[in-house]
């Protein structure tokens, strides 16, 4: 008998209708027993430098089991396109959102007052808000470049002579908005390390195995030695393929402090910091003749790749 035209149910549908989905802060496993909790200190500041960063109180706080900025972490950056991207912001911050430090505190509850006690001094530089201004070059994110242009494809392939011929070439620019994902339910991981040395990490994500294969480079370690369990995702969109920065933090800070670590971030910190998408301009030229018919046409795609371009062979963003 044929399914076209009936209504298929998935396996996993019925769970969630009586159920209710299982994310990862809804997890309660012996392994996360005595779990710390983290929270990210992020920039309010979409470019700017750090001029001083003062743990002291933060550190003396309520709970308090850990207070790191990037210069503990012993981590090499990360691969992020043409640039190089810290775990957490060393000397510049380049959007906001970007996390600056990780609190670490004994309940959850503590973390708000913890975080806020951590003593940041910016000193702003001028931002870059739009493509033209990215464009322009006036102000460059990463010394030592001569532009804010990180990749350029197919250039070679189109010319205007492709017009030759037409009696008529039209040209319109689109703007193809930037937009932030909201899945329903936000980013979320939780980590422990085992006897076997080995770190499982419960992660939010839509591809486990890019997410293992991140984590396990990100902390210098074989892949076999990380285990990445996505219970449900709640929505990603595009937004969760792989494994944030932030995972492969709150997997150095579990064996830092020698025990299990859990993170969920707020919604707010999930619209301003988490991957955001399109913000393309495209440029659609259109050549034919008298009579309608089009000879040739072309696009060309400048898109908004944020201060750490992770996603060049596709229109994403980060930030």
């Amino acid at each position: 008998m044929s399914i076209v035209g009936t209504r298929v149910v998935r396996t996993e549908d019925q769970n969630l209708i009586t159920e209710g989905g299982t994310y990862v802060d809804d997890l309660r496993l012996e392994a996360l027993s005595g779990a710390a909790y983290a929270a990210f200190v992020r920039s309010p500041i979409a470019h700017a430098r750090i001029a001083g960063i003062d743990l002291t109180d933060a550190r003396a706080a309520p709970g308090v089991l850990g207070v790191f900025i990037a210069e503990d972490l012993g981590l090499e950056p990360h691969d992020s396109g043409p640039v190089k991207e810290p775990w957490l912001a060393d000397g510049v911050v380049r959007y906001v959102g970007e996390p600056v430090a990780l609190v670490l505190t004994e309940e959850r509850y503590q973390l708000a007052d913890a975080a806020e006690l951590v003593d940041i001094d910016y000193d702003p530089l001028d931002a870059v808000a739009s493509i033209d201004a990215a464009l322009a070059g006036e102000t460059l994110l990463f010394d030592g470049t001569d532009s804010n242009v990180v990749q350029v494809s197919g250039a070679a392939a189109f010319d205007d002579s492709i017009f030759d011929g037409c009696d008529a070439v039209v040209t319109q620019t689109v703007i193809n908005q930037r937009l932030a994902p909201a899945p329903l339910e936000v980013r979320g991981a939780a980590c422990a390390w085992g006897e076997d040395g080995r770190l499982t990490i419960w992660l939010s994500t839509q591809n486990a195995q890019m997410a293992r294969g991140q984590i396990a480079m990100g902390l210098g370690v074989g892949e076999e030695t990380i285990r990445v369990v996505a219970p449900d995702v709640g929505g990603g969109f595009g937004a969760k393929i792989g494994a944030d920065p932030e995972a492969t933090v709150l997997g150095w800070a579990s064996k830092r402090i020698g025990r299990p670590v859990r993170w969920t971030e707020t919604r707010s910190e999930n619209l301003t910091a988490m991957t955001h998408g399109r913000a393309q301009q495209n440029t659609i030229t259109i050549g034919g003749t008298k009579d309608g018919t089009v000879l040739a046409y072309r696009i060309d795609v400048v898109q908004d790749a944020g201060a750490y371009p992770r996603a060049l062979f596709l229109p994403a963003r980060r930030c």
